[in-house]
């Protein structure tokens, strides 16, 4: 995107529309779209039970992996907000970056070990399985009836059979061949995905309303700004379903034609070059997200706490700080708003006059490009 080097809105200028975003309502990772588990994922995250799998980074969560015996105590500590306790006596653990976690996940009895009798190793780099995991959960949770007990087809020789009538009754577990789900795979390792869903459910977690991200402003939901107008339409008609509208516009409005496609899901509307006009792009151009306080849900697309940018609302709160950290400057329009300007950026607000070092309400965020 180049930067506006004239007045936005005389332009016919883009302007992207943002929302604030409650606590707890973002996607935590960049490595688990098109997950089934994805909501689970953001709900443990949101919960504080797992922080990533990459750190220091922390912006992946590894959704196919294996969870290993260790991570699982880790898991279940931060869940259960166990306290830190005496070592357990385990002669495998002392290396692991989760030996105070299994020593807290010993002391409340949950685990025992990974070897009868003797019980001192834990097995901290093991996968747990399926079985292993309803152990743990079950011993964590207390959970006592097994629902008449049988409950899938393929645990009769498991020495986790009770463990696992029980997971299924407390509905923290279907089985793991939907539709029938008459099976439960035992021996089958549990992924950290699949681990995120059990958790969720077995603690009651609220997950996080599904968020529209934007991790710069030429990119909506992973849809890159340059994309072709077919293929970006597809994407984008993935993600957010059947468009509310989709019309042919001018840009600027004096053009005898249509050059532009502006297509609509409710709140969110993306825009399209589609008649070349001098060294303009063609494609995906830009999208505006409009936050108003009578936005109505009913009208399709994002609500407003769904929406998550990079920067946040508290940029613009008061408005007057980045203006004068970014040398930024305030215009009047002809119409009922004032625009901040920042280059790149465009912050618009209600009314003929804004209290710069006030609290903003209502305030329309975004960025313009030059589309004559």
């Amino acid at each position: 995107m180049r930067r506006r080097t004239s007045p936005p809105i005389l332009l016919g200028a883009f302007l992207l529309l943002v929302a604030a975003v409650p606590a707890g309502a973002r996607d935590y990772f960049i490595d688990d779209e098109g997950s089934v588990h994805e909501p689970a994922i953001n709900a443990v995250a949101a919960a504080g039970i797992t922080l990533g799998c990459n750190p220091p980074t922390n912006d992946r969560f590894c959704p196919s992996r294996p969870v290993t015996r260790g991570e699982m105590a880790s898991f279940l500590v931060r869940a259960l907000d166990l306290p830190a306790a005496s070592p357990a006596g385990f002669v495998d653990t002392a290396t692991s970056v989760h030996a105070a976690t299994i020593d807290s996940l010993a002391a409340a009895g949950i685990t025992y070990g990974c070897d009868p009798p003797d019980y001192d190793r834990y097995c901290p780099g093991d996968a747990v399985t399926r079985g292993q995991m309803a152990a743990f959960l079950v011993r964590a949770l207390h959970y006592t009836a097994d629902g008449g007990g049988d409950r899938f087809v393929d645990d009769d020789d498991s020495v986790f059979e009770a463990d696992i009538d029980k997971l299924a009754t407390a509905g923290v577990t279907f089985g793991c061949n939907p539709p029938d789900n008459d099976r439960f795979c035992p021996n089958d390792a549990v992924t950290r995905e699949q681990m995120a869903s059990f958790l969720t459910r077995a603690l009651d977690l609220e997950i996080p309303a599904e968020t529209i991200t934007v991790s710069s402003v030429q990119e909506l939901d992973g849809v890159a700004i340059g994309t072709s107008e077919t293929t970006a339409v597809a994407q984008l008609t993935a993600l957010f379903g059947t468009p509310t509208s989709d019309t042919p516009e001018r840009c600027p409005y004096f053009l005898t034609d249509p050059n532009m496609r502006h297509v609509t899901w409710g709140s969110l509307t993306a825009a399209f070059r589609t008649t070349a006009s001098g060294s303009e792009p063609l494609g995906f151009v830009g999208w505006r997200y409009k936050l108003e306080p009578d936005l109505d849900p009913a009208a399709g697309g994002p609500t407003p706490d769904q929406f998550e940018l990079p920067y946040g609302t508290a940029f613009l709160d008061p408005i007057g700080d980045p203006a004068a950290a970014s040398g930024g400057t305030v215009e009047t329009t002809p119409f009922t708003f004032i625009v901040l300007d920042l280059g790149d950026y465009l912050f618009e607000a209600p009314g003929i006059s804004v209290d710069l070092d006030a609290p903003v309400d209502g305030i329309r965020q975004g960025y313009g490009w030059d589309c004559e």
